[in-house]
């Protein structure tokens, strides 16, 4: 059988020409991959006449727009008349911040926005530092270490990913650079054909491997153009190396053209020194750039979700960062979470209409639990007439940056469901999944193989009428082996378990600071940073890590996990900025989740609970740090923003399914492959690994494993009533 005119038909394909293909060719496009990256006009719109909108002047302070049903033109009317209609007041404004950074002054709407908006001026203001800086890094004032970003350079944030969404000001800006001439026509050159004809995965492994891969697919586009030798010789040892060349092609040819688009959008350039075709540290770094401006929570690599989006318009990715913002304003002005979670690969859950706390005219029929967010933006987006991305143009600029600094609008928002009130009555439940006890690494420092099917979840649930509805549901993290400092000075691993059993949230904090336990080795405080462009990297504190801020290791916010006693076993749910942790990795034992859930998920709480607002606790802590005969000191001011719920909720962790010989955590310390030992006397906390991974039976003598549980001051302020 002659195998070889297919092979030379697929090597004609793979020596096509790269760089500045225009992707003409029609093409089977991926599931929701949406318009080409030069879709027609630069808006991916469909056809179709365009009703011009009016310019609308900046709002005054307690003013809303309130959007003609029929025309997108709109009249402004005060915020308390619109509530009193029973709209609901979304602040779409570039000074927007969440409700758990709020200062307690009477921002916010709550539920339907007058019964918040009242409880709260009762409570007495307490300054939230953190409002200021989530504020100016959503708006690109400032970098993310709170330095200022570079003037000379064209530099954002990129932090949506990171729980803080770019504001409609930074958005509009990033449409105009879309639709300018010079940006539409380097995106039109993109070779499209390349990218969807790639179906592999291209990761960043070393500086060497992307060498070797880079030269090897160079040579094999010479030995592919021989083709009178492929015609004669068609073994199978030939057509095997052909097979392999002809994927190296097409993987040059994708990272050419995804290197295209980078540099398009201005993410890598020259000053960059990326080699054009290998996929190399700067196409890499620049590609996690692009990852994080259109949250998508990738690794940074050439395959998946991220080469679909690439083969995306740039209107239409940018119509989507749209309704992430508007889904975040959305579930904040209305106290809601639903997001449809529950749901994902099977039948909505549903819950019957009862007699709860009124008389329901629908009463004992069954209906699903909504997408609440979803409908809400929804119904958002048609009150102001914007169903496609040439109508986020119009609208973007109808407001222009002036206007978008203030803006804030009045909708009529979808019905809540029956289970809704100003209190609700919530639960939570955190099932751990499939759990491994047993040490990862055999004797020999190899690993052992530990499969999980079912990863560990958290859900919300309100009890309403006799029944437990289910929120919403996200995927979490459990503790597991993590390294960790001994009283001897030296760095062994150690189970770090989630306890299990009824807890407790009774305490909220907003921007919380992590202060590393006495057990943390000290090189993990420790990071590189530019802090001066001619010195390059220097060996400074990851005070980032401490917070407060994003980075912190607390994340955006965080829940205190007690016991009924009030026992702190320093268990938290948090936010977390390592998203990539949540899908495959552990914790040191607490339950991270994405910093935007975590704070949607936090803000609901607030909204629908009753709370006393403690504000900012001091802490006057200093250490130093002596690595390698360097000193490095570091110094927290605060433990973070602190709110006291008062109806604790309860928390069940389940035990979940352990999975190995080990039946319950192993208490040793147990010593890790590289560290010297030597000089160190035999203890009965640490145990030895034989080589299938089991640790020998000792007996636990403890170890440093704290963090100063500091009182919170009594505060006089009253309790919150939502």
């Amino acid at each position: 059988m002659n195998r070889s005119g297919p092979l030379l038909a697929a090597i004609a394909v793979a020596a096509a020409p790269w760089w500045g293909c225009s992707g003409r060719r029609p093409q089977n496009k991926q599931p929701g991959a949406g318009k080409s990256a030069q879709s027609g006009d630069g808006t991916g719109a469909a056809g179709g006449k365009r009703v011009p909108r009016p310019r609308l002047s900046p709002l005054r302070d307690g003013e809303v727009y309130l959007y003609d049903e029929k025309t997108p033109t709109a009249r402004t009317v005060p915020a308390t008349e619109a509530r009193a209609q029973q709209r609901l007041v979304v602040d779409l404004s570039d000074a927007w911040a969440p409700y758990i950074f709020q200062d307690g002054n009477g921002d916010g709407n709550g539920d339907g926005g007058a019964a918040k908006a009242d409880s709260v001026k009762a409570d007495s203001a307490k300054p939230n530092a953190y409002r200021k800086t989530f504020v100016d890094l959503a708006n690109d004032r400032i970098a993310a270490d709170g330095g200022p970003l570079p003037a000379s350079r064209d530099e954002h944030n990129f932090l949506e990913p990171f729980g803080i969404p770019p504001t409609l000001g930074v958005l509009r800006a990033r449409v105009e650079q879309d639709l300018s001439v010079e940006r539409r026509s380097c995106l039109a050159k993109i070779d499209l054909d390349g990218l969807r004809a790639f179906t592999g995965n291209v990761a960043y492994i070393d500086r060497e491997h992307a060498r070797r891969e880079h030269a090897e697919a160079l040579r094999d586009a010479d030995w592919l153009a021989n083709e009178t030798a492929l015609k004669t010789d068609a073994s199978a040892k030939v057509r095997a190396r052909a097979d392999r060349a002809v994927q190296g092609q097409e993987r040059l040819r994708a990272v050419r053209a995804a290197q295209a688009r980078l540099v398009c959008e201005g993410l890598l350039s020259a000053r960059s020194r990326f080699t054009s075709g290998m996929f190399d540290l700067p196409t890499h770094e620049a590609l996690a750039a692009w990852e994080r401006k259109n949250d998508i929570f990738g690794w940074a690599s050439l395959g998946g979700e991220t080469l679909a989006a690439l083969t995306r318009s740039a209107m239409d990715l940018n119509f989507e960062t749209l309704r992430r913002i508007l889904a975040e304003r959305v579930a904040d002005a209305a106290g809601i979470v639903e997001d449809g979670s529950t749901s994902k690969g099977k039948a909505p859950p549903t819950y019957v209409v009862g007699g709860g706390d009124a008389v329901h005219a629908d009463a004992g029929s069954r209906k699903p639990v909504p997408n609440l967010i979803d409908d809400h933006v929804i119904a958002l987006l048609a009150s102001v007439h914007v169903a496609s991305a040439a109508d986020m143009v119009d609208f973007l600029r109808q407001h222009d940056a002036a206007g978008l600094t203030t803006l804030r609008v009045a909708v009529v928002p979808p019905a809540l469901p029956a289970y809704y009130g100003p209190r609700m009555d919530l639960s939570v439940e955190i099932d751990r999944g499939d759990v491994w006890y047993d040490f990862p690494f055999d004797g020999r420092g190899r690993p052992v193989e530990q499969h999980r099917d079912h990863f560990p979840q958290l859900t919300l649930f309100v009890h309403w009428s006799g029944q437990k509805i289910p929120l919403c549901r996200w995927r979490t993290t459990i503790g597991s082996w993590r390294s960790e400092l001994h009283a001897n000075g030296k760095v062994y691993y150690k189970y770090k378990n989630s306890d299990v059993g009824p807890r407790l949230w009774k305490n909220i904090v907003a921007g919380p600071v992590w202060i590393p336990p006495d057990a943390t080795p000290a090189k993990d405080l420790l990071t590189r940073k530019v802090l001066d462009r001619n010195k390059g990297p220097e060996v400074v504190v990851n005070s980032e890590v401490m917070g407060p801020g994003f980075q912190s290791a607390y994340g955006l916010v965080m829940a205190i996990h007690i016991d009924r006693s009030g026992f702190d076993n320093q268990i938290r749910t948090h936010g977390s900025v390592d998203y990539t942790s949540i899908a495959r990795r552990f914790s040191h034992g607490c339950h991270r989740l994405v910093n935007n859930r975590a704070v949607r998920m936090f803000d609901f709480v607030l909204r629908r609970q009753p709370f006393r607002r403690i504000g900012s606790v001091p802490l006057a802590l200093k250490r130093t740090l002596v690595v390698d005969a360097q000193t490095y000191a570091f110094e927290v001011k605060t433990r973070g923003y602190y709110y006291e719920l008062a109806r604790p909720i309860p928390v069940t962790v389940s035990e979940g399914r352990i999975m190995g010989p080990a039946k319950a955590p192993i208490v040793a310390y147990v010593r890790k492959a590289g560290v010297d030992y030597s000089g160190i006397a035999e203890r009965t906390d640490v145990g030895n690994v034989d080589n299938v991974g089991n640790v020998g039976d000792v007996t636990d003598v403890g170890g440093p494993d704290t963090d100063t549980n500091l009182p919170i001051p009594a505060d006089p302020a009253p309790t919150v009533e939502p």
